[in-house]
């Protein structure tokens, strides 16, 4: 009997080889992000927005500090051209006569020369000395004029001599606007330059000269003396016209562009506080450098309206009392300016404090 044949035993079956299984990516512990992995990070780019605002930022500062300095050039414009004009700024050197040595003198000075001229004395004196004496004439109307000066300094003193001078200014005043304004030409201003008539004067002259023994006038008819002396000539008037016209071109064209780039650089600005300090400042810088032009120009001014036979004296004083006016209107510029700038400063600070106290706290991620 035969046994059937068993088939070998076979090893059981392995299960197919799994690969590797990768752990999960760990989940954010706040909104179940994957955390990207570790490695190389790239700087997040800036903002196109921001960039911009800063942008538009700086160009508005720009145009404001243009628009404040340009502001105070039109306000110094104005003012000074309405200075020079001004009835009140002529009239002032009549008190500058009464308190001013060398005015005094200067005046004393014209006025001895027109009355020696007027009344003849160089003629007279040569009539008088014989023969070849009649050479020293010239000498001897030197020292009548030198008396006459000393005797009309006394004269020019006295209250009744500065009223004169005075009316005479204020009478001629009108003509000098005009001569300036070119729309009329001559009367008290003829082509030597700007005159003022002084006969009012003369009565008060001769009686100061009396009290000093000098009698020159004594037998001369002083309605007959037309007692005028030169206060600036024809050049000095053609240098002030031509002062005048760009001043005034100036409070026009300075005022319409500080508003204008102002309006323009608001509009721009996005952090406007910023823009309107710039503004404060290009004020306060303008009115410096208004302040050095008048300063180191004051010289030059005089010696362009000096030619008048009243000398550099008077156009100094001149000179003086309308810088002295704008040293007035720049302090009340500046005033303004720092003003707007402590407001625009406080403003800047409020609204930085309000942003910062505005963002909420960050909170520590739960462990």
């Amino acid at each position: 009997m035969t046994w059937p044949e068993t088939p070998p035993t076979q090893p059981p079956a392995q299960p197919p080889t799994q690969p590797p299984t990768q752990p999960p990516a760990p989940s954010s512990a706040f909104n179940g992000d994957a955390v990207p992995p570790t490695g190389r990070t790239t700087a997040p780019a800036q903002n196109p927005s921001r960039q911009s605002r800063n942008v538009r930022t700086i160009i508005g500062v720009v145009m404001l500090f243009i628009a404040g300095v340009s502001a105070t050039f039109g306000a110094a414009s104005f003012w000074t051209a309405n200075q020079i004009l001004d009835q009140d700024t002529w009239v002032a050197t009549s008190r500058a006569i009464v308190d001013n040595p060398a005015v005094q003198k200067d005046v004393a000075n014209a006025l001895s020369t027109e009355i020696v001229d007027a009344v003849g004395v160089d003629e007279i004196v040569a009539s008088v000395l014989p023969g070849p004496l009649s050479a020293l004439s010239g000498t001897v109307t030197q020292r009548v004029i030198d008396l006459l000066s000393v005797a009309t300094i006394q004269v020019v003193k006295t209250d009744v001599f500065v009223n004169v001078w005075e009316a005479a200014i204020r009478a001629t005043h009108d003509e000098f606007v005009h001569a300036v304004d070119g729309s009329t030409r001559y009367l008290s201003i003829d082509s030597d330059g700007l005159s003022l008539d002084l006969g009012a004067s003369l009565g008060e002259i001769n009686q100061q000269l009396n009290t000093r023994g000098i009698t020159v006038l004594n037998n001369v008819d002083l309605t007959s003396i037309n007692l005028k002396i030169l206060l600036v000539d024809a050049p000095g008037i053609d240098r002030i016209r031509t002062w005048v016209h760009i001043l005034r071109v100036g409070a026009i064209v300075f005022p319409a562009v500080a508003v204008v780039v102002a309006i323009a650089g608001l509009v721009l600005a996005r952090r406007r506080a910023f823009a309107v300090i710039s503004g404060a400042v290009g004020a306060l810088i303008g009115a410096g450098i208004v302040a050095f032009l008048s300063s180191s120009g004051r010289d030059q001014a005089v010696e362009h309206i000096s030619g008048g036979v009243l000398g550099v004296s008077s156009a100094r004083v001149i000179v003086d009392e309308i810088v002295s006016g704008l040293d007035a209107a720049l302090f009340v510029t500046c005033l303004v300016a720092v003003v707007v700038l402590v407001a625009a400063i406080a403003f800047s600070v409020v609204v930085a404090v309000r942003a910062n106290s505005a963002q909420p706290e960050d909170s520590s991620p739960a462990v």
